[in-house]
Order: C-alpha cells, then sequence, then structure tokens
C-alpha cells in the first residue's frame, strides 16, 4: 500500500514539474513583461515544490526496492541511464538558480531583467523539460524490463 501512494505521488510530483517547467519557459518565450516574470517565477516555485515531492518519494520507493535491484551486483542500464539524467537535470537546476535569483532581484528593484538573463532561463528551462521527459521514458522503460540485462 505505501509502495503504491508513493508511486502515485511520484507521478503526481512529476506531472506538476513537467507542467511548472513548461509554464516558466513559455512565459519567457518571448520579451515578458513584469507580470509575465512573476508568473514564470510563481511556476519555478511551483517547480521546486514538485522536485522535492519527486525526490522524497523517488528515494523512498528506492529504499524499498534497493534489494531486488542490486541482487546481481550491478544496476540495470536503464537505471544508470535514469541516474545519469538525474544528475544532468539537478546539475541544470543548480546552475539555473544564480539567474533565478539575479531575476528577482532586479524585479525587487522595479527593474525587468535583462534579456541575456530571460534567453539563458529559456533554454535552461527547455533543456530541463527535455530531460524530464527524457526520464519519464527511461522510468517506464526499467520498470518495465525493456532494457534491462539481468
Amino acid at each position: 500500500m505505501l509502495q503504491w501512494l508513493l508511486a502515485t505521488l511520484h507521478l503526481l510530483a512529476l506531472g506538476c514539474g513537467l507542467g511548472a517547467i513548461a509554464a516558466r519557459g513559455r512565459n519567457l518565450a518571448d520579451q515578458p513583461d513584469g507580470p509575465a516574470w512573476q508568473r514564470s517565477l510563481r511556476a519555478n516555485n511551483w517547480w521546486h515544490l514538485a522536485l522535492c515531492l519527486w525526490l522524497l518519494s523517488g528515494i523512498s520507493m528506492l529504499v524499498q526496492q534497493v534489494q531486488p535491484v542490486w541482487v546481481a551486483g550491478s544496476l540495470p542500464p536503464a537505471a544508470l541511464a535514469k541516474l545519469l539524467c538525474c544528475l544532468l537535470l539537478f546539475t541544470q537546476e543548480w546552475r539555473s538558480l544564480s539567474l533565478l535569483r539575479q531575476c528577482r532581484e532586479r524585479l525587487e528593484r522595479g527593474r525587468l531583467p535583462a534579456d541575456e538573463l530571460r534567453s539563458r532561463l529559456c533554454r535552461a528551462s527547455r533543456r530541463q523539460l527535455a530531460l524530464l521527459l527524457l526520464l519519464l521514458l527511461l522510468s517506464t522503460a526499467w520498470h518495465s524490463g525493456l532494457f534491462n540485462t539481468h
């Protein structure tokens, strides 16, 4: 029962995260005004909440499944690819944090962030969206046993 609830929370967090990242990028795609920046930052807050829930539920599920995964002595290839995508996603998020901080500071001073910040955040949003979709594909491949060699 706990595994089912964690999986449900995990999928809900993934869906919310996908929507939030897409909204952040969409709001930054054109030359945004002040309200568009605020919507983008609000979407980013939702992304951070979804990311926290996604991580907590994913780690909890992994702890419960660690025995069957390591029975053969190594991770399946799909699991390794999923871990690599997670690392890339978190690296991208870490790099985005300083950009977001700069944007918030400029908005607090009553100035719109520079176009360079906008374009960098927009690109980061597209990369994160692509990584989340790849993670979804890898997760379903792993759980269906598609690329497992054990």
